[in-house]
Formats: C-alpha cells, structure tokens, sequence
C-alpha cells in the first residue's frame, strides 16, 4: 500500500469533511432522517432504515447538536478514500485505486453528501466493503475452496446495503449479471450460497416493514418513477443538471472510465455504472445526488487509464489530462466547502446555493415558531422536521410517513410555508376549508447570503376530515396546482 499518499489524500478528506462541520442548521433531509432516529422502525416509507441506525448512533455518541448528527456521516465518507484505493487496488492497479481516491476525497458531490446526512455515504461505504470482499472470493481458482471470512462479510455487507437505499438492489442487479457472465463457478460453491442466504437475510426487516404497511414504500418507489419535482424534463437536461452538481471536471474523470470491459474486474465495475447511473440519468425524477455513488466504478475505471510510463508524447499527454482534472476536481471541491459559508468567487457544485437557501434562519425561525400554538403543520414536505428540531415541538405535514407515525387533529392549527407556493392560492384554500384564517404573517430571514422567507397562517374551525384536508393540501399536490 503506497501509504503516505493515501494517508495524505485520507486526512486532506477529513479536513474538507470537518471543519466547520456544525456551523450551518440542519437542512431538510438531515433533520427528516434525525426525525427517523427518534422514531426507530425496521424502515420508513421512502427509505430503508440504514441511515435512521446511523443517526441514532452519531447522536447517542457525539449529541443532540448539528455536529453530533453529522459527525458519523462525515467520518464514514472520509473513510471511503483508503477503501476505494484499497477495491482499486485489487480490482485494477495501485494507480485506479490512488486516482478515484483523490477524485472521492476532493469530489464536491462526495463532500456534500459526507458534510450533510444523506443516504450516500453509508451506502458507498458498504458498497466499496462489498466488492472488496467479493474481489477476495473471485480470485481463488475455481478449484479451490472459498475462504470463510470473505465470504461472511461479503453477505453481511450486502445485507446492510439492503438497508440503505432501494438503488442497492439495482447494484445488486449488477453483481448477478457479473456472477452469471464469469463467475458461475461460484454458484457450485456452498461458503458463497450461505454468503447470499445471509445477504437475502437481509431484505426481511424492509420486507416485513412493507407487508404490514399495505407495501407503502414499494408502492411509492414504483408510483413516483415518472414524477419530475422540477417540472418538466428530458434527457439533455438530466445531463446538463448533473454535470453541474457533480461539477464538470469530475464527470469528465468520470467519462474517461468508459468502454473499459476487456478484463472481469473492469466488466463488474462497467456493470455497477451501469445499472446505479443510467436509471438515474433516465428518470424524470432529475435526481443527480444518486448518481454519485455509481460514478466511483466509472472513477476507478478512469484512473486505470494512468499510463505505467510517461517515455512517449501519448504517454505524457494523458497523464497530464489526468492530473489536470483531478486538480480541477479539488479546486471545486475546495470551492463547494468555501461556499456552502457564503458566496464567493470559487467554483464550486450548483446545490450549495439550495444547500445555503435550506439552512438560512433555522435558529432564528425555530425561537419564533415556537411563540405560535400547536399542532403546527407544513405545507412543505422538507420543513416539518426542521421545525421539530428548531423549535422544539411536534410539527406535521402530508408526507405519508408523518401519516403513519400519527398526526393529531387539525381542527385548530398554524400553518407554515415557504414563499415558493403561492400566497394567494393558499390563502383561498384555507378560507374554504376553515371556519376562521388569519394572515399570512410573513417572516424573512437572511444568512450567508441566503434569504428564507416563510409565511404562517392561523387557522380556526376545520370544516373537512383530517385525512381529505391531508389530501388538499399535500405539497405534490399543491405544486402541481401552482403549476
């Protein structure tokens, strides 16, 4: 293991993971999936429990505070910058592993999911553990006897995974073709079949969740793979999109990794991208986060490209390109860091001003909404937890998993949105439904260069059931309308 450059990219990783770490409030999906840890369940409706487990740990160990929610989720990403060198390493040469782990250290789209709870660190982590652990088993002889451990950890890891994120079984999807095309020898072996019983082991907390839910979260994975939040979309736009949030130098490194299937480790690699990053780009859902951790295969693919000399003018060429983008790749991963603080003049990925935007004013916003009186309930999805967390106090909204967890009558509530739904629309809506509205009062809040504003209706006398004002003012609903 070349260890001082590992270890270099390795505390570099860590240093663009945590400084600063606790400075910004919890946005949206970190405060949802903090909501999740102090509601422990065997899964959730639009997620497997994996990263509920991970929050509840970070917060029994680290606390209640911002630092405290993130500081396991930033530390489990830094620790995927040695472990993909190491799945590189064995996978294709010393040069792949040391390439995609200076693009996993520097990325901006590694720092932001590692820097803010998201589903993807956790799932790489164990993605990269997986494959290490599969590598070990394809390299002894199809005559030989599988090694016990390896095949163990391969299992329990792909049974973690399954619990991560519902994109793992289309890596699963990836690692059955790659078994059935060159390694069906491993199917005669009895260590691999209870290597695949334990990985299977791992589908029944997410299955028995589902079967005593009416399959909710099923159903709802399946419902919304035509629905873009954005509007409309097309393929050119995915891609356009994409490019700016995962920052061009980075999808260019990326690029390179194509057309690479002539050994059986770059086939398995060429298979992960496959699966994890075409349905992405398809989807209507625009979604470029989930494309991150299907890029690391194409990553590792591209560093294999590293010419083991640099004698000829092609040679030098192309570890220049290489180099140049992967300094380009850390000048924008810096610059993602610097800005998630306040605008400036680094490149950095396109989500940071979302990221500011979502951040700005929580503290400030939970003090004043904890003066209204309760239930409080959200027009927008993404706001009730971060109300929750800020204020102190229960808040709901329509999004079904607060539905399964209970809300309490709403015949006298506060009602809370953020300006991009409109005013008026709202307003008329209340009007018809309750006996009594007043406001919109209006609150603006200004942080880092970021301007929040939300607007509180009080709402007396509902004239409708619980469940049909659920159904009229449910924010995919309400978006559509505004539409």
């Amino acid at each position: 293991m070349q260890a001082l450059p590992v270890l270099s990219l390795t505390l570099l990783g860590l240093i663009l993971r945590f400084w600063r770490l606790g400075d910004l409030a919890l946005i949206g999906d970190e405060s949802y999936y903090w909501l999740w840890s102090r509601h422990l369940d065997w899964a959730y409706f639009d997620h497997p429990a994996g990263i509920a487990v991970l929050t509840w740990l970070s917060t029994v160990l680290g606390g209640q505070g911002e630092l405290g929610i993130r500081w396991l989720n930033a530390l489990l990403s830094a620790a995927c910058i040695p472990l993909v060198y190491l799945v590189g390493g064995k996978m294709l040469s010393r040069r792949a592993g040391l390439i995609a782990a200076a693009a996993v250290a520097f990325g901006a789209p590694y720092v932001l999911t590692a820097r803010f709870v998201y589903t993807d660190a956790l799932q790489l982590f164990l993605m990269l553990l997986n494959l290490h652990f599969l590598w070990r088993m394809v390299k002894v002889r199809p005559d030989g006897t599988l090694p016990y451990r390896p095949c163990i950890a391969f299992g329990l890891s792909l049974a973690l995974l399954f619990n991560t994120k519902y994109s793992a079984y289309l890596y699963t999807v990836a690692l059955v073709v790659a078994v059935l095309l060159d390694h069906r020898w491993l199917l005669t072996k009895r260590r691999f079949l209870l290597a695949l019983l334990i990985a299977a082991a791992g589908l029944l907390p997410v299955v028995a969740w589902n079967a005593t839910h009416e399959w909710a979260s099923f159903r709802w994975q399946l419902s919304h793979l035509g629905f873009s939040l954005t509007g409309e979309s097309n393929l050119f736009g995915n891609v356009y999109h994409s490019s700016r949030y995962l920052s061009w130098p980075l999808v260019a490194l990326a690029l390179l990794g194509l057309g690479r299937i002539g050994r059986t480790s770059e086939r398995l690699l060429s298979l992960v991208a496959l699966f994890l990053l075409v349905p992405v780009i398809l989807s209507p859902a625009n979604s470029p986060r989930n494309l991150v951790n299907g890029l690391v295969a194409l990553l590792l693919l591209a560093g294999d490209r590293w010419p083991t000399a640099l004698v000829s003018r092609r040679q030098r060429w192309k570890a220049g390109l290489l180099a140049a983008l992967i300094a380009a790749t850390a000048i924008y991963g810096l610059g993602t860091v610097i800005n998630l603080y306040g605008p400036s003049s680094w490149p950095g990925s396109s989500a940071v001003r979302d990221i500011r935007r979502d951040a700005a004013g929580w503290r400030a916003l939970g003090a004043d909404l904890a003066t209204y009186s309760e239930p409080i309930f959200a027009l927008d999805y993404s706001i009730a937890s971060q109300i929750w967390y800020y204020s102190g106090r229960p808040a709901y909204t329509a999004w079904p998993q607060y539905q399964l967890w209970g809300i309490p009558p709403l015949q006298d509530v506060t009602i809370v949105g953020l300006d991009y739904l409109p005013e008026g629309a709202i307003s008329t809506r209340l009007a018809q439904v309750f006996r009594k509205t007043e406001g919109p009062r209006e609150l603006r809040y200004e942080e880092r260069g970021a301007v929040k504003k939300v607007r509180i209706w009080q709402a007396e006398g509902l004239s409708l059931d619980d469940e049909s004002f659920l159904q009229q003012f449910d924010f995919l609903s309400l978006l559509e309308a505004a539409r």
